[in-house]
């Protein structure tokens, strides 16, 4: 058990680190308000709208390390994801991301840092500082010539003079030991403040995420029912029909001759076996039960050791989760290592699955990452919630069906495939969806 008196101390001394942090990010925030207030005048000429993208990321980087500053400081959690930004707008784009809640609250903690970060720094080293010089200085002031007297908050040239200084300098002593933690309550406080979302305004992105989260659930969900169809359609109906061809075929063969009715039932015996087959395949794509055998891990890995490219498997970190998102993330990766098998030409692929802890939840995280051609991009047509592209052409749906699956469940796809490779999709599914 800590101490008061040193629990006190190292509470004053983390509230010091804290305004020096601050401080030392303030030249970075004045330079990017400086940019931004030389940029404004350039903005309705046009010419300004190239390094706004820039100056947003910029901002929003400085922010998001200022929220977390604080929420470290103040043990508290912040409950939303800040968001990502890209280096590409259109005009329209970049109007409605100037004029978002999310800028109006970067910008105004900007203005909130610039005023107090450099103030409240200073205050915190200048404070005991002058403490320690007023009180040890003081008393020596019969050191100095007349000619040049010892200055401090006034000339001391005499032992009132100097008794006062020694008391002006306990005061500094007491304001320094009492006032960090108040300025860094206040900073922290006051960062937290205008960087989270309004309730309002963090109620209508949830009810936002939501009605996506629902929509890409149907879309899901409908092309689930269709691809199933499909499969039945072309492979256990017609191996049905076939067997009730056969057996009709075999009737009327054995009315006349029941021994040329023989080769008719083996027919139809083998159609029902590749029916079956079929049926059983439908079966395990809707929900595979190597999943319930040896759970994602083993199921993965099963997966990858069929895939034409030689692959790497990662499991360590993973914590099994709900039985919907690990079916998710089974077909996310199978359909991850087909397109890598189709497009890539890669030699080698890495599959990494873990488990990641956040603050409100845990996150499966599914990363593909091959040595291909790259160049691969979920395609800009039936715009995806949630998926978080790299430049490419946009080629293959199979990219857009994982985008629609993992947004069903909340979670998002980023990928990063520039040409020339290599690429890294990596598929995050909330296990608490």
């Amino acid at each position: 058990m800590k101490l008061p008196a040193r629990a006190s101390l190292e509470t004053r001394l983390s509230a010091v680190r804290f305004l020096l942090r601050e401080a030392m990010s303030w030249p970075a925030s004045l330079g990017v308000l400086v940019a931004a207030v030389v940029l404004l005048p350039f903005l309705p000429l046009g010419v300004g709208l190239y390094p706004v993208p820039r100056l947003l990321a910029a901002l929003n980087l400085l922010a998001s390390r200022a929220q977390a500053r604080a929420a470290a400081y103040s043990c508290a959690v912040v409950p939303f994801d800040r968001r990502r930004l890209e280096d590409r707008y259109t005009f329209g784009e970049l109007a409605v991301l100037v004029s978002a809640p999310e800028t109006k609250r970067d910008v105004s903690w900007l203005l909130f840092h610039g005023a107090f970060a450099l103030l409240s720094g200073c205050l915190a080293v200048a404070l005991p500082l002058a403490a320690v010089l007023y009180v040890c200085a003081a008393p020596l002031w019969m050191l100095f010539p007349p000619a040049t007297p010892l200055e401090l908050a006034f000339p001391v040239t005499s032992w009132p003079a100097a008794g006062a200084t020694v008391l002006l300098g306990l005061i500094y002593g007491y304001a320094a030991w009492l006032l960090p933690p108040w300025l860094a309550r206040r900073l922290s406080g006051g960062t937290l403040a205008i960087l989270s979302p309004r309730r309002y305004d963090e109620l209508s992105r949830r009810i936002q995420d939501l009605s996506a989260a629902r929509a890409s659930a149907l879309t899901a969900h409908a092309a689930e029912l269709r691809r199933i169809e499909r499969e039945l359609h072309d492979g256990a109906q017609n191996r049905l029909v076939g067997v009730v061809m056969m057996l009709g075929l075999a009737q009327r063969a054995a009315e006349s001759d029941p021994a040329a009715a023989a080769p008719f039932i083996s027919r139809a015996q083998d159609a029902a076996t590749e029916a079956l087959a079929g049926l059983r395949e439908a079966v395990h794509d809707i929900y595979p039960p190597i999943l319930d055998e040896l759970g994602l891990g083993g199921a993965a890995s099963a997966l990858t050791s069929r895939s034409p490219i030689p692959c790497s498997l990662d499991v360590h970190g993973l914590l099994r989760a709900p039985a919907a998102v690990e079916s998710a993330a089974y077909f996310v990766l199978a359909e991850a290592l087909t397109n890598a098998a189709k497009h890539s030409n890669a030699s080698r692929i890495e599959v990494v699955l873990r488990t990641e802890a956040i603050p409100r939840e845990d996150v499966l995280v599914i990363r593909v990452t091959d040595d291909g051609d790259g160049g691969a991009a979920v395609p800009t047509y039936g715009a995806v919630p949630g998926a978080s592209t790299g430049p490419g052409p946009g080629r293959g749906t199979g990219l857009a069906g994982i985008a629609r699956r993992a947004s069903a469940f909340g979670g998002k796809l980023i990928l990063n495939s520039p040409q020339g490779g290599p690429t890294e999709l990596r598929v995050e599914l909330p296990c608490a969806f």
